[in-house]
């Protein structure tokens, strides 16, 4: 779909004229537009989901995350254009929170997604290069490798799993726990998982084990690339 029609698709649902009225009513529109429009029900759900980054809103991403599908076995794959939409529950996260909120108004310093092998079932996350002296100043002893203009580290393995919060909901669980990733000692003590609001465009929760239990500290939103 060329840019004006996807602006003039855009301010259609802007203008109140979209079939839905609440968050059910469009989620409904959503996926009945992805089996007729996908690359704009595509553009429309990431842009859903980019409305929730205030954390007053993230009530709504509980349910949300309930409604989404099990990716399949072979999704996502290959780089995912990310979004944080906000973390917090741990001195650690909220300052890296902070990091990301000042990066938007700085012109994109910070997380820019990740990339998943869905053959060997493992995969990392990139950040720009701006990121690197943030991070070294938060996390001094690690070391990110720096590929295509991106710098990639925080490797994951992951799979197809029963969510420990939600036992009756199969996603796909991203864990940094491999001892072989080396990764920050915060990471191995925390655990992300996705469902597929609509096709390729996928709603994550990030939790953090304490005393043997799991609490949510925070969602993001990752999107295929277009084409895909």
């Amino acid at each position: 779909m060329s840019s004006a029609a996807l602006a003039s698709a855009t301010t259609r649902t802007d203008a109140g004229l979209a079939p839905w009225q609440g968050n059910v009513q469009r989620l409904a529109w959503l996926r009945e537009l992805a089996s007729k429009n996908p690359d704009l029900a595509r553009e429309e759900t990431w842009r859903w989901l980019r409305s929730f980054e205030k954390l007053e809103t993230h009530h709504d991403l509980g349910w949300l995350f309930a409604q989404g599908t099990t990716p399949g076995d072979k999704l996502p794959r290959g780089d995912c254009e990310g979004a944080v939409l906000g973390l917090y529950g741990a001195l650690w996260l909220d300052g890296v929170d902070r990091l990301v909120r000042v990066g938007r108004l700085l012109g994109g310093i910070g997380w820019t997604g990740k990339t998943f092998d869905p053959k060997t079932g493992t995969g990392y996350n990139r950040l720009t290069t701006s990121a690197r002296i943030p991070m070294l100043l938060t996390m001094p002893a690690y070391r990110f490798e720096k590929v295509g203009g991106e710098l990639i580290g925080f490797h994951f393995d992951h799979k197809i799993d029963v969510s420990p919060l939600s036992p009756e909901q199969k996603v796909r669980s991203i864990a940094y726990d491999n001892p072989n990733y080396k990764n920050p000692l915060v990471l191995p003590r925390t655990r992300d998982e996705l469902t597929e609001i609509t096709p390729n465009v996928y709603l994550g929760r990030a939790l953090r084990c304490e005393d043997g239990n799991w609490r949510v500290v925070g969602y993001f939103a990752l999107r295929q690339p277009a084409g895909s």
